[in-house]
């Protein structure tokens, strides 16, 4: 993690100058120019973010970055026990130990004067390589190919949606005559969007509405864009050569306000609430039940554009599971007696995750159907999971991490140093986090409040479950889903953010800052 390193450094080296004026007057020019130079350092990762995928350049210095950050940050602490023992030893202490002081001071020295050097080459690769103007438009592209891909694993067999279904439909057409918002909300892979296309294609909402529009919004969306795109769904042409985003809203607002019977516009995959405040001025209210209909994985585009309580997607019973791997492995036909154990086994690790169960049902389905191979699958189903055929698994559920924000990203992360299936106790998260510096003063909050509010932000964006409130309504206890789990622990290796131990011979990312033994 370049950019909380960078982060945490830069919060807390300005405090160390001020508190350890004295003892560090010898190194205060290094720290000072330490300092500057990670401000720049940090404009860089802030202008990068999104573009590290796609930009081999810019990748590879990040990673140099991240060494640098971690090595400025283990002098620092180096430094600050070595003031911390000073100010624990009386005067003659200090006296028989002012030769090791100072020897360990001038180490000190020489090292943040290194590692200014070694940023200031970073800094200089910078123009030499052109990286400061990157390429934009790769991770944008990056995201598009996926949002296709992912079109292609979308089930038209669904199977567990039956209630949410009906309960969607039933607020759809009945309810308030008023202009309502319905919401489906949930994890990436739990099947919003094939969700709202039962209920958009069903035959009751069909002969309901009037219109209806079905619009695919994306994280970097174009207002002007998917305003075209609905006015396309109802054969209609802009008339102007130069497009305006007033312009189409004040248009579509028109022809929505001339119909007398009700509309709906589905809106899917909404990352941020500023779509709906850039859209809603294009919808009317005309009294007669007209609906919009959104998915998106963050609760809080939910609460921000209705007061109706959103549908949250749960994950598939362990029967439904069964039924829809079944479906993709046999494709309708009927599944030999002694694979059924070993089926559900299968269908069962996928933790009622439909995105996984379709794409490794998809995958088995063109494979040899035996128990020996089904044993093999069964007996690690996250790393076949993670495998290149499945990819598309975990390029989904990692966009919620590609779109957190920079503070959430370490406390995210660390959610993989948890064992599988493990209900981690808040209190000891959250002091967890406060030792290793992740949450950041916000005026004279007390930083466990804080921290609570990251965790929220987490349980909002689909990425955490609640396993249990206390009475007060505050999180006691959360959980994580295996495969969330699994991106946590392949993005920390990647990132030397922590290693995990899981047995005396196997190690991963031995070089990173932290170690989690999971010996099971």
């Amino acid at each position: 993690m370049a950019d909380s390193a960078v982060t945490f450094l830069l919060h807390h080296l300005p405090r160390l100058l001020a508190e350890e004026a004295n003892l560090l007057r010898r190194v205060k020019d290094e720290v000072d120019s330490l300092h500057r130079e990670l401000k720049l350092i940090n404009i860089f990762l802030q202008n990068s973010e999104g573009k590290r995928n796609e930009h081999g350049i810019v990748k590879e210095v990040v990673r140099q970055i991240k060494d640098a950050a971690y090595e400025a940050e283990d002098v620092i602490d180096t430094f600050i026990l070595n003031a911390a023992e000073q100010r624990m030893r009386n005067i003659i202490w200090k006296l028989l130990h002012c030769f090791n002081d100072a020897k360990t001071l001038h180490v000190v020295a020489n090292k943040i004067e290194g590692i200014n050097k070694q940023i200031n080459q970073i800094l200089d690769n910078f123009k030499k390589y052109g990286i400061e103007r990157g390429e934009a438009s790769g991770d944008a592209a990056a995201e598009d190919q996926l949002r296709r891909r992912r079109r292609d694993v979308e089930d038209d067999d669904v199977v567990g949606f039956d209630g949410g279904s009906e309960i969607l439909v039933r607020q759809l057409i009945e309810g308030s005559s008023k202009l309502d918002v319905i919401s489906i909300i949930g994890m990436g892979g739990l099947g919003k969007t094939t969700l709202a296309k039962k209920i958009y294609n069903n035959d009751c909402i069909k002969s309901h509405f009037f219109c209806r529009a079905w619009v695919n919004v994306s994280e970097d969306f174009s207002p002007i864009e998917l305003l075209l795109e609905i006015l396309k769904s109802q054969n209609l042409k802009s008339d102007r050569d130069e497009l305006t985003v007033e312009y189409l809203v004040k248009k579509l607002f028109e022809y929505l306000q001339a119909r007398k019977r009700p509309y709906l516009i589905v809106m899917d995959d909404i990352w941020e609430t500023k779509v709906w405040d850039v859209v809603r001025f294009a919808f009317p209210d005309n009294s007669n039940g007209s609906r919009i209909l959104i998915t998106s994985r963050v609760g809080e585009v939910a609460s921000h554009a209705s007061l109706t309580p959103p549908y949250f997607l749960p994950f598939l019973e362990k029967d439904d599971s069964w039924k829809l791997f079944r479906k993709k492995v046999f494709r309708g036909e009927e599944c030999p007696h002694e694979l059924e154990i070993m089926g559900r086994r299968i269908a069962e690790g996928c933790r009622g995750l439909p995105l996984a169960i379709v794409v490794l049902g998809g995958v088995l389905a063109n494979q040899e159907k035996t128990l020996r191979r089904w044993l093999e699958v069964v007996g690690d189903v996250n790393w076949y999971l993670n495998t290149e055929k499945t990819k598309i698994c975990k390029d989904i559920l990692a966009l919620s991490y590609t779109h957190l924000s920079r503070h959430l990203k370490p406390c995210f992360l660390y959610f993989g140093v948890f064992p599988e299936d493990f209900e981690i106790p808040v209190r000891r998260l959250i002091r967890l986090w406060i030792a290793e510096g992740f949450i950041q003063y916000i005026g004279k909050r007390r930083k466990e409040d804080i921290a609570e509010d990251y965790l929220e932000e987490l349980i909002d964006l689909s990425l955490i479950q609640v396993a249990s409130r206390r009475e007060n309504g505050r999180v006691k206890t959360c959980r994580i889903h295996d495969l969330l789990r699994n991106l946590c622990i392949s993005e920390s290796a990647e990132e030397k953010f922590f290693g995990v131990l899981v047995d005396d011979n196997h190690l991963f990312a031995n070089k990173s800052r932290r170690l989690s033994i999971q010996l099971y």
